[in-house]
């Protein structure tokens, strides 16, 4: 974790200390958040859309934070530094991303990149997992923070001892991606896919794919890259840059193809590679994609699995992101912390294949960041579901009207097509439609709030 003199933040943010008689003091971690904030932390004041962490300012001191980073025009800045160390600097956000540039910089570890529209998370996730099988001192960033204000909190967090350490980079807009490369400098990049996500600022697929091939263009050429064969835009947009990528795929050839891909029982996945078996907790196709990204970065890192127990590797993600769940009396798959149409479309097709429930239930809510075709896109998930059979669909959200649209269209009963505005709505009344032992499947963007939902169905049990 970092721990650093405020002489030293000062010079790595180009900032000033107020103050010399706190030249040698330290702080030991960063936050940015006064809720979460811990003794002897560095605050950094960021000013936000919606909020001014230099309104929080008096909170971190009272929390006992170490230090504080704030902006030069912030009007109490006389009077706190005479209670705090105080680097004063012209932006927090852009001193928080120097401080992480020029921290990278200190550490030995080697460094893996994983970026796409799809399976970022769960690629990381499982990532981790097959490298702590084979050698140890492996670090991954926590949760969600992958943009430009989680990846610096989570290189903040790293132990000092991380030998490999994995990062999931997540990009909105075309210039952030070179901010983040030049921030983790990544040993190993992986690309898990391009797919219809944050249209409202990349306005194409090769848009997409460009915006996360920077991620490439800022690298050394001795860099691996690890790609999605059986992505076509990926292929084509990555061989203008690499000829050398390293693949991995399940229909097209690639460096790293399952010899065999099976469901068990119980749903979960199990992946035959190079003599190898493995069991993915979780059902799916997209699934086996996120496997292979993950194996093939610790093959290119040199690590075999020769004399390892694969098939008791624990290849899980984090919550609500395609777990199959028993609660109230129901099998739910929760997948509902993000959503784009290519996601979307993966979870209907493995909820629709897993061997679970007589009756199946499908809660979707919008897709957000679409751009100016998110009704088509919202039109198409409604084409797609009228494929399958289904005793309930829930739909949450304005665009969602659309996929509830095309799904009577196609011959869907207004009786089994429910729609909700919001997902309070929804979570008032999905208790009363379900029945025990029904399988549930939950997708949305993570801004329509479908944990709501989850929640419910949580506490069915409780209220029967």
């Amino acid at each position: 974790m970092i721990s650093l003199r405020f002489e030293q933040l000062a010079a790595m943010t180009d900032g000033k200390l107020l103050g010399d008689a706190y030249a040698s003091r330290t702080f030991t971690g960063v936050s940015i958040d006064t809720r979460t904030i811990e003794a002897s932390q560095l605050f950094i004041a960021i000013r936000g859309e919606k909020h001014d962490g230099h309104e929080y300012i008096a909170q971190a001191i009272d929390r006992r934070a170490g230090g504080l980073v704030v902006e030069h025009d912030y009007p109490a800045i006389d009077e706190i530094t005479r209670r705090i160390p105080v680097v004063a600097v012209d932006n927090g956000h852009e001193a928080m991303i120097k401080l992480a540039k020029e921290y990278r910089l200190t550490l030995d570890a080697k460094f893996i990149a994983i970026t796409g529209s799809n399976g970022k998370t769960t690629t990381r996730e499982f990532a981790y997992h097959l490298l702590s099988a084979v050698t140890s001192d492996i670090y991954r960033s926590p949760g969600n923070l992958n943009n430009l204000f989680g990846v610096p909190l989570a290189l903040f967090q790293m132990p000092d001892n991380a030998a490999l350490s994995v990062f999931e980079l997540g990009i909105s807009t075309p210039d952030e991606m070179p901010t983040l490369a030049a921030i983790i400098k990544p040993a190993v990049i992986v690309i898990t896919n391009v797919g219809p996500s944050h249209l409202e600022f990349l306005d194409s697929l090769e848009a997409v794919a460009h915006a996360k091939l920077h991620l490439v263009r800022e690298a050394d050429r001795s860099v691996p890259v690890i790609i999605n064969a059986d992505d076509p835009i990926l292929m084509r947009e990555t061989k203008k840059l690499r000829e050398d990528a390293v693949t991995f795929g399940i229909d097209n050839e690639a460096t790293f193809k399952p010899e065999s891909i099976t469901t068990d029982s119980e749903g979960a996945t199990r992946v035959s590679i190079e003599g190898a078996t493995f069991r993915i907790q979780l059902p799916g196709r997209h699934q086996v994609y996120n496997f292979l990204a993950a194996y093939a970065v610790a093959r290119v890192l040199g690590f075999s699995f020769e004399h390892v127990a694969t098939d008791q590797i624990a290849l899980d993600t984090v919550p609500m992101r395609g777990q199959i769940i028993r609660r109230g009396g129901l099998i739910v798959m929760t997948d509902c912390y993000n959503a784009n149409p290519e996601s979307v479309k993966a979870g209907l097709q493995s909820f629709f294949a897993a061997p679970f429930g007589p009756r199946r239930v499908v809660v979707l809510g919008d897709m957000l960041e679409l751009g100016r075709d998110a009704e088509k896109y919202h039109r198409e998930i409604g084409n797609l579901l009228s494929e399958y059979k289904f005793n309930l669909a829930a739909f949450v959200g304005p665009l969602s009207k659309f996929t509830r649209e095309v799904a009577m269209e196609a011959g869907c009963d207004e009786a089994r097509c429910q729609h909700y505005d919001t997902a309070a709505e929804c979570a008032a009344e999905i208790c009363g439609l379900v029945h025990d032992g029904d399988f549930v499947f939950i997708k949305g963007s993570r801004g329509i709030g479908l944990e709501a939902v989850l929640d419910a169905l949580g506490n069915k049990g409780e209220t029967d």
